[in-house]
């Protein structure tokens, strides 16, 4: 709790715990501490919180190396995305550099070291043949906001996809050793028209006894960046399917994509509101 959210001036970094995170309302069972590397002006005056353990707490707490080690996966991560998004340029027939010139030249980036603890002795959860449970979910169904995200996750597994044709059918997506999981987001559809769809996705209540850790890696639009319509053959104007969500990301949003991550993290934790200036009440 030393380094929740809030505590330094990217008040969307930092530790939430169970039962802070929503998704469409519901509490979403896991705790994580959401990071990036450190950068000048991170840490407020009256607060004084650094991002990351100095170098004495990791020795306190040894975890010596922890800030190098999370900074170096970063960098690391974001060159394969970067490497990622230019494969989607070239697939759409468009220079391998388009996404960098007009969105990732200075990339929103943030990662979400996750865990879900085992709820095992847990009774009270929904199952087909009773009603009265309650339905939970480690992450409730949603969509992420941005380009890309890249998922580690170990082998106690809980992701599932939703089937693009058949609307709340999910299979698991289950860890596969020495690879990643890669979802595409909300900006990729909208600059795409629905062409390259994000994708549905959830994360099962952990019952199995062992705790489940993931870690998920969100590329994005530079926040100050205007999400629109890419020139492509493939990507075709007319109107698009309804969404899961029944929200509109095509006609429905307007603006930076700053103003459409700080919206939809003002859903996500509602312990924190978000105004108009982008700070945290």
């Amino acid at each position: 709790m030393k380094w929740k959210m809030g505590n330094t001036n990217r008040e969307w970094l930092g530790f939430f715990k169970v039962g802070q995170e929503m998704t469409y309302g519901s509490v979403d069972w896991k705790e994580g501490w959401y990071i990036d590397c450190q950068k000048e002006g991170d840490i407020k005056p009256a607060i004084g919180v650094p991002l990351f353990p100095t170098a004495e707490q990791e020795l306190e707490n040894d975890i010596q190396g922890f800030k190098d080690i999370i900074e170096t996966y970063i960098k690391r991560v974001s060159a394969l995305a970067q490497d990622i998004m230019e494969a989607m340029a070239l697939s759409l027939n468009l220079p391998r550099d388009f996404f960098f010139k007009k969105y990732t030249y200075d990339p929103f980036t943030q990662m979400a070291m996750l865990h879900y603890p085992s709820f095992h002795k847990d009774k009270n959860i929904s199952n087909p043949d009773d009603s009265s449970k309650i339905e939970k979910f480690g992450t409730g169904p949603h969509t992420d906001q941005g380009f890309l995200t890249i998922l580690h996750q170990d082998n106690v597994g809980g992701l599932q996809v939703q089937l693009k044709d058949k609307p709340g059918h999910y299979i698991d997506a289950p860890p596969i050793p020495g690879t990643f999981i890669c979802n595409l987001g909300d900006m990729l559809d909208k600059s795409t028209n629905g062409y390259y769809l994000s994708n549905v996705h959830r994360v099962k209540y952990n019952m199995t006894g062992r705790d489940r850790y993931s870690f998920a890696f969100f590329f994005d639009p530079n926040l100050d960046s205007v999400p629109e319509l890419i020139p492509s053959e493939f990507v075709k104007q007319g109107e698009k399917p309804e969404r899961w969500d029944k929200q509109n990301i095509h006609e429905g949003f307007s603006g930076t994509y700053g103003d459409y991550f700080m919206a939809k993290i003002g859903r996500i934790f509602p312990d924190y509101v978000y105004k108009s200036t982008g700070k945290l009440t």
